[in-house]
């Protein structure tokens, strides 16, 4: 059985050119400039979309992608990785709180309860910000930018006295 073009499930080998290009776009708009990432591209991940390996005290990251994206997943698989980075330094308290607070015999379950809470985290914040991401630009679309009316407005108006800086001279009535 073929699946329809467009249907949910469907996978897409993406080139490294598009996640270079959509991965530097993501660095910007989420403030990580500042950091080295290394993407790494494969065929397929065991269980994963993308890995994040991350390095606080250097500002880097080494991101690996699944080359087969899921179509309807998009950008999310990159921005949940980048997302890793932002909340690295959470897990990293979260694992100190443990390890200082909870009783050593039940630590792993801990450590295990916490985890998929984390990635459910991850995947939340990663949705909101490719849907952020999608309003602002189909906004952009639907609405003329402010410089292009006000361009309008001045090639109308041109000729007019009350463009040139003038007051319109007006004739009362008796005068003339």
């Amino acid at each position: 059985m073929k699946r329809q073009e467009g249907a949910p499930g469907r996978r897409e080998l993406k080139p490294a050119a598009w996640f270079q290009e959509r991965l530097a776009e993501w660095q910007r708009r989420m403030g990580l400039g500042a950091w080295t990432l290394r993407p790494a591209y494969k065929p397929k991940l065991r269980g994963a979309e993308g890995l994040a390996k991350v390095n606080t005290g250097f500002l880097e990251a080494e991101l690996t992608f699944r080359q087969d994206v899921l179509v309807e997943r998009g950008d999310v698989v990159i921005v949940h990785e980048l997302t890793h980075i932002l909340t690295d330094e959470w897990a990293e308290a979260m694992e100190s709180v443990i390890k200082d607070m909870v009783p050593r015999k039940i630590q792993r379950d801990a450590r295990d309860f916490l985890r998929p809470h984390e990635e459910s985290v991850v995947e939340a914040i990663a949705h909101a910000l490719v849907r952020t991401a999608d309003v602002e630009r189909s906004n952009r679309i639907v609405q003329p930018q402010p410089s292009t009316v006000a361009q309008a407005q001045t090639k109308e108006t041109a000729g007019t006295p009350v463009a040139a800086g003038s007051k319109p001279e007006t004739a009362k009535p008796g005068e003339g």
